[in-house]
């Protein structure tokens, strides 16, 4: 058996635009939407949804805003912390995981609005930390670029660290609601935390009530730096798909990260990120993929823009029909990687354009059966644990995905019939 959930790449943002069923029968702007989605999710047995968040309307591809506006990638989008209310009251099992930037967050507003959100949601609820690399970012809170790559992980090892001493403020048996005795909360039990560090000063305590359970926390760490800060925190880790060997060694790389800070690397769960594509029969799928390899315009701008604004490179610079140069980041280092090998060293943009929109990578196009066959197979060669389906949450996309794809998972025991009553994270746990 294996985790699943999903992951919306475009955050709280425009969902479904560019498809056939664009806007039919939803609005992006109310939450019902994704309310719809996460209804879905539980129902077919997921363990999670992650919320990806950004905080700038990208402009590095070009140099212009253009691409970003007209195909609504990164923007607009809503702040997903105001959304996770609206999903815990649509579900009771599903880890509900909104993206908090350790980059730009003070580490005592993400501890009060998190302990908030996860006294209301009965043990569902997830953080996403993310190091926030663009400098686009950056600019819009007072910093002419972001600080260095191994740095920012340096300040999110504390922004963790801090926000965990907060929610530890308060001894569990604080509040003892003694009516008699006219005390509802033992002052003994509640402390401030001092904390004074390279990025942090922060007196405590935090003032909310003490966790049952602290939220889950998930990372997205790629390079060496990131896949330390992710075995030695997160509960689960995330990572783009590239071959059984590559997320082999990607869990393994991870686990041992994990085993080196003490933990017990079984309660890292690792999850490959994979956008499924499901098709009636083979020969549908065989030419889903060659239409696919023939780029559109829009299709290059659109793969463009987005690893330009992830990267901070702007590729409107290279040749299509040239290998592109060597190049290296401050910003998210796995994913330029993963993009530049999607298809065989060499190869010109173009091609690993290509390669990418034909189902290379973190892309997969087949019938029910054939994705679930690649989901088993990989799965077993790996090791486990899981995957992340990644899409819109539009109802044309939940529904082309999960309909298909769920039955046939739950029938070969890779896919969970029943929730325990544990919460999200002993969910987790279960396997």
């Amino acid at each position: 058996m294996l985790h699943f959930g999903w992951f919306v790449g475009h955050g709280f943002g425009v969902q479904g635009w560019g498809t056939p069923g664009y806007g039919i029968g939803y609005d992006w702007k109310k939450p019902g939407l994704y309310q719809h989605a996460v209804r879905e999710f539980e129902r077919a047995g997921l363990d999670l949804f992650i919320i990806e968040d950004s905080l700038t309307v990208p402009d590095t591809y070009g140099g212009s805003a253009e691409v970003s506006l007209a195909q609504a990638s990164f923007a607009p989008k809503h702040d997903p912390l105001a959304l996770v209310p609206y999903l815990l009251s649509a579900t009771e099992h599903l880890g509900i995981v909104p993206t908090v930037s350790a980059s730009f967050y003070p580490p005592f507003t993400a501890a009060r609005l998190l302990a908030t959100l996860q006294h209301f949601s009965n043990g569902q609820l997830g953080w996403n930390v993310v190091t926030s690399g663009s400098d686009l970012a950056a600019q819009n809170y007072g910093l002419d670029q972001q600080i260095e790559h191994d740095l920012r992980y340096e300040k999110a090892e504390e922004f963790v660290d801090v926000v965990r001493k907060l929610w530890r403020s308060w001894d569990q048996d604080a509040i003892v609601e003694d009516a008699r005795a006219g005390v509802f909360a033992d002052h003994t039990k509640v402390r401030p935390i001092r904390h004074s560090g390279e990025f942090f000063r922060v007196r405590g305590p935090l003032n909310t009530a003490p966790l049952p359970e602290e939220p889950v926390l998930v990372q997205a760490g790629a390079s060496p730096r990131g896949k330390a800060f992710a075995g030695g925190n997160a509960d689960v880790a995330i990572a783009l798909a590239r071959g059984s060997d590559g997320m082999k060694a990607y869990r393994d790389s991870i686990r041992a990260e994990a085993a080196k800070a003490g933990r017990n690397p079984d309660d890292v769960k690792v999850l490959f990120v994979l956008k499924p594509t499901v098709v009636g029969s083979k020969t549908e799928a065989e030419e889903l993929r060659a239409a696919r390899k023939e780029l559109t315009q829009r299709d290059i701008d659109s793969q463009l823009n987005s690893i330009s604004y992830l990267s901070v490179i702007d590729f409107k610079q290279f040749d299509l029909d040239e290998p592109l140069p060597e190049l290296t980041t401050n910003s998210n280092q796995g994913t330029l990687e993963h993009f530049s090998k999607a298809a065989p060293p060499g190869s010109t943009l173009r091609e690993i354009l290509r390669a990418r929109s034909g189902g290379a990578g973190d892309s997969i196009i087949g019938t029910a059966e054939e994705i679930a066959d690649h989901l088993e197979e990989t799965g077993a060669a790996v090791g486990g644990d899981g995957f992340l389906f990644s899409g819109f949450v539009d109802p044309a996309t939940v529904h082309g995905v999960l309909d298909k794809l769920a039955p046939v998972l739950r029938r070969r025991g890779l896919l969970r019939t029943s929730y325990g009553d544990g919460g999200f994270r002993r969910n987790l746990l279960d396997f």
